[in-house]
């Protein structure tokens, strides 16, 4: 348990670090919560723009490796926003996902 904590823990630092430099100039991700446990991330971002930051609950994935081709499952989601969550619903939820190679050695430590 001590383990898993600690990976989660590392790994969402990493993560958010990536994911700010992809969004400097548009906002940032203030907080990631990744329990590998019950497979939900929480994600808080401070956009440019929005008064308040938007939460973003995945709260249910799955990895899946076949032939060395991984593939994420956003199972179920949530936002705090309602027409977010109104496209997650339409565009991420139940759609399978081809990750690339060079991200999914780092995604198989969300299993």
């Amino acid at each position: 348990n001590f383990f898993r904590k600690s990976k989660d823990v590392t790994l969402a630092v990493a993560a958010r670090l990536a994911v700010n430099a992809r969004l400097r100039g548009i906002g940032q991700m203030t907080e990631l919560s990744i329990d590998t446990k019950k497979r939900r991330v929480l994600v808080r971002l401070e956009l440019v723009g929005e008064a308040e930051p938007i939460e973003i609950e995945i709260v249910k994935y799955h990895l899946k490796t076949k032939e060395n081709v991984t593939k994420l499952t956003i199972e179920e989601a949530t936002a705090s926003r309602q027409w977010i969550s109104a496209a997650l619903q339409e565009f991420v939820v139940g759609e399978t996902v081809p990750i690339p190679k060079k991200a999914a050695a780092i995604l198989k430590l969300l299993t």
